[in-house]
């Protein structure tokens, strides 16, 4: 993949928790976004405003890569929903996380709700 002109980065620390969200480009016109760490209260608006900038690109299709989330709560569900279900959310797939964050979709019910694809 290589760098996107909309390339940023935040930060969020407490304690030792992080949150960090990429986007980068992908091949075919892809948009990836790239979320690591803790998806949780502390790090949904951030990962709330990168998903914002990537509604907003020209990207054909937006994957939301999980398999860097190390931990998954309501209020990160509460944004991947949002995302999917708001304007431009037809253009958003998923890519399966880590078995943490899968059983924490599955728990909630979303694991069928939303659209993964393979990575």
């Amino acid at each position: 993949m290589s760098s996107y002109p909309l390339v940023r980065a935040w930060h969020h620390a407490r304690m030792d928790d992080v949150f960090e969200c990429d986007l980068q480009a992908g091949e075919d016109g892809d948009l990836w976004v790239l979320p690591r760490g803790d998806l949780d209260l502390a790090g949904a608006p951030e990962f709330e405003e990168a998903l914002s900038l990537a509604l907003a690109s020209d990207a054909t299709s937006i994957v939301v890569d999980l398999r860097g989330l190390e931990l998954l709560d309501s209020a990160g569900l509460r944004a991947l929903l949002a995302a999917s279900a708001g304007e431009g959310g037809e253009r958003i797939s998923f890519v399966a996380g880590n078995e943490m964050v899968q059983g924490v979709l599955r728990i909630s019910g979303l694991l069928d709700e939303l659209p993964f694809r393979p990575a």
